[in-house]
Parts: structure tokens; C-alpha cells; sequence
């Protein structure tokens, strides 16, 4: 199998930033919620977490890269705290976005308490977001203990709830300039598989496939992302976390790959595994089913449909075949991943079933909602501790899913 190339010339135009059409469809989305769940004001931290997906909130609100704490009303203007004092400057790294009252960042605890008595929120309901304490609660929670814990002492007769599902399901269906974003970074996530290929030769090291694959990016507007990478003649059924080794590529090896590319803070993944020669038959067998299970989940993302409907057909094809998987299933994507709702645990072909990332949620596909998808098995009749990875980013569409990389799902693994 081979990759189709994708030139710097084929790569579409696209948005560089985003309208106050979109900022105000944003705020609204927000706003009605606020005032369903009864709260005066939002209180939003956020940190570079994760490849900054600890700053998904911050983002989407600000429209740019803010780590620290966010003041967003009901009524009236936002405020964000961040930065040394030199950033919130007109010429500063804080310039642009849709806010216009930065402060920065450092000792403003009391500022904070002080803005909240001047706007009057002494006795208000107070929504606290911050990133993690929602499902599948596989990120760490970003909001300071210190900094919350001083501003709740001080302001006794307020009320502070925790509201960070409000943010998770405002972003969770995406608007159409997010879904421009969106496809320029599938793009890029096309350009970065391409140098993976290109580069993957007997000789070269780990790192240089590492290096490549960020230039396709960063080369083409994109933003530092993600790269989990293993190699070998056995390589473990799931990418290692960067930094890549330092190991030299040799004939007969396989390489697995987890990555994201990222536009303007929007993230497409993909899960490749090439071959350095034709595999032996074992790997072909569970590329063979690692197809089937992607080609299968992928077919019960329809609009409307239960989010369990491809959950289990991710999951038939490894348990017809008696694999096992260390992730099966998809989550949600967007600025951050996963978001809600993901399931890539439990089944009698995974793993981990008490944790969150196993249950899968009671709803229904919805036009516009992104996810990455992953197979990642092995054979535990073979070896347990080797197998490969394959995954593609779907955006749910009316006339079905819609895959958005443009990599192809092909029974062949890709040998180089």
C-alpha cells in the first residue's frame, strides 16, 4: 500500500483566524447555558497542559493561547489574567484575540477577588471551569487549589458550582469555521503521514522520522502537536511518548505512530503503521483486522444513531478474530483530546473496564461533532506485547462520516 502525496501547493486556503461572527456565536452558545443553569458568571483556568489541551477552554472563549484564570459574565465584559506584565502589552504575546481587558498573570488573586466584589457577585452563583473533571477524566484538573481556595474565602456568601461540563458541551458540536480549521489541520495530519513514509528507512533514526514529521507541519502553519512513535522488529501495540529514540531504523522493523497535527489550536490525528519490507504474516493479519474494526466503527458514527452502535463495531471485529486491544473506540475532538464523549476501553477485546474511559455514553451521533478513531491490537495467541496502531480523525455529517485526513483504510499494511 502507499500514501497518495500531498503537495504544499495541493493544500487548500484557510481561515488564519477567526470573525467576531464566530466569537459572538461562541459567547451566545455559552450564555444561554449560563443562564439555564443559573449562574452569574464563569471563573476558567487553564494551563499548557497535554500539549496545551489544557487550554481548550481558554482558547475557545479568547480566541487565543491565555494559560491562567478567565472572568467570563453573563452580562458585561470578560477579563483574563495571564502573563508576566510585558505580555498583556498592546505589542505583547497577549495582542489580538477577542478580549480586551488582559491583565497579567502574576500575584492576581487579590485583583481577581477585587474585580468579583466590583461587579457585585458577592452573592452570586459562580460557575468554576477547568479542564479534566469531566468524562473521561483522563487529563489532570488544571484549576489551582491555592488560588480557589482564596477567592471562595473570600467572597463566603457566593456560591461556586462546578461547571466545567458547560464549556464540554458547548464545544463538543462545532461551528463552520471550526470545521474550516478542522480540515486545514487534517491537512497537515495528510502531509505529516506522508514524511513519516517518505522518511522511514533502514539507517535513519527515530528521531529524524520525529523531526520530519513536525517540519510537514510547522512548515505549513501548523502548531507543535503530539508524536507517539515506537520501532523494531516487535515493536509495543501502542507509540511510546516523545522524546523519539535515538535508535536506528533497520529492514524488517515496524513503526507504529499515534500523532495530531494542529491549526490554530484545532487537532486531526491519525494512527499509522508502515512496514520496512513486506511484514511478516502475523502483523499482516492483525493489520487485516485493525481495518476491519476501523472500517466497521466508522460505519455506525450515522447521524442520529447510539454512540454504542460503533463502540461495538469497533469492537466485533478484534473480538471475532480473538485479538486483544489496548484502545478500541473513539473520542471527541476539537481543541483538545479527547473530549466527551469518548469510549476506548472495556469489551472482551480491551482492557481497564473499571475506568471512566470505558464506559460508553448514552447519546446520539450529531451533525458536526469530530472524533479520532483507534484500533490498537495484538494477537495474545502470538505475543501480547507487540502490535500496531491504526486510527483516522471523522467529522458526522448528514450524509454520514465523513473521514478527513484522506489516508486510505487499505487491507495492505504500508511497506517502504
Amino acid at each position: 500500500m502507499t500514501l497518495s502525496h500531498l503537495s504544499e501547493n495541493d493544500l487548500a486556503p484557510a481561515l488564519t483566524r477567526f470573525s467576531d461572527a464566530e466569537r459572538d456565536r461562541r459567547w451566545r452558545q455559552i450564555r444561554w447555558r449560563m443562564d439555564l443553569a443559573g449562574l452569574d458568571a464563569l471563573l476558567v483556568w487553564g494551563n499548557e497542559s497535554k500539549w496545551q489541551a489544557g487550554l481548550a477552554n481558554n482558547r475557545y472563549i479568547s480566541g487565543r493561547v491565555a494559560p491562567g484564570c478567565l472572568l467570563f459574565p453573563l452580562d458585561g465584559d470578560p477579563v483574563i489574567w495571564s502573563g508576566f506584565p510585558h505580555d498583556v502589552t498592546p505589542w505583547g504575546a497577549l495582542a489580538g484575540g477577542w478580549i480586551g481587558d488582559v491583565r497579567a498573570g502574576q500575584q492576581t488573586t487579590q485583583d481577581i477577588v477585587k474585580t468579583l466584589k466590583d461587579r457585585g457577585y458577592q452573592n452570586a452563583a459562580i460557575g468554576i471551569v477547568g479542564f479534566g473533571e469531566t468524562r473521561p477524566r483522563v487529563i489532570p484538573e488544571v484549576v489551582p487549589y491555592q488560588q480557589f481556595s482564596t477567592i471562595r474565602d473570600h467572597l463566603p456568601n457566593a456560591r461556586f458550582v462546578e461547571a466545567g461540563w458547560l464549556l464540554e458541551q458547548t464545544r463538543m458540536i462545532k461551528g463552520e469555521e471550526e470545521i474550516a480549521m478542522l480540515r486545514r489541520s487534517a491537512e497537515l495530519a495528510n502531509a505529516m503521514a506522508q514524511a513519516m513514509v517518505e522518511t522511514a528507512r533502514p539507517g535513519v533514526r527515530e528521531y529524524e522520522v520525529f523531526a520530519n514529521m513536525l517540519h510537514a507541519s510547522l512548515s505549513a502553519g501548523g502548531e507543535e502537536e503530539m508524536i507517539w512513535m515506537s520501532s523494531g522488529a516487535f515493536p509495543p501495540p501502542h507509540g511510546k511518548r516523545p522524546p523519539a529514540t535515538d535508535r536506528r531504523l533497520e529492514a524488517g522493523d515496524i513503526v507504529i505512530c499515534e500523532y495530531h497535527a494542529r491549526f490554530e489550536g484545532y487537532l486531526t490525528g491519525a494512527e499509522v503503521s508502515v512496514s520496512l519490507g513486506e511484514p511478516r504474516k502475523e502483523f499482516a493479519e492483525i493489520h487485516r483486522v485493525c481495518v476491519e474494526s476501523q472500517k466497521a466503527g466508522i460505519a455506525g458514527m450515522q447521524l442520529g444513531r447510539p454512540f454504542s452502535d460503533a463502540v461495538l463495531g469497533f469492537r466485533k471485529p478484534i473480538i471475532d478474530a480473538g485479538f486483544g486491544s489496548v484502545e478500541c473506540g473513539l473520542h471527541g475532538h476539537g481543541l483538545a483530546s479527547p473530549e466527551f464523549p469518548s469510549t476506548m476501553y472495556g469489551g472482551s477485546a480491551g482492557a481497564w473496564e473499571e475506568h471512566a474511559y470505558a464506559r460508553i455514553p448514552t447519546l446520539e451521533f450529531q451533525e458536526n461533532m469530530v472524533f479520532a478513531t483507534a484500533s490498537d491490537v495484538y494477537n495474545p495467541n502470538w505475543k501480547k506485547d507487540t502490535g500496531l496502531m491504526l486510527g483516522r480523525t471523522i467529522l458526522i455529517t448528514k450524509d454520514g462520516p465523513e473521514e478527513l485526513t484522506g489516508l486510505p483504510l487499505s487491507p495492505e499494511m504500508i511497506v517502504v
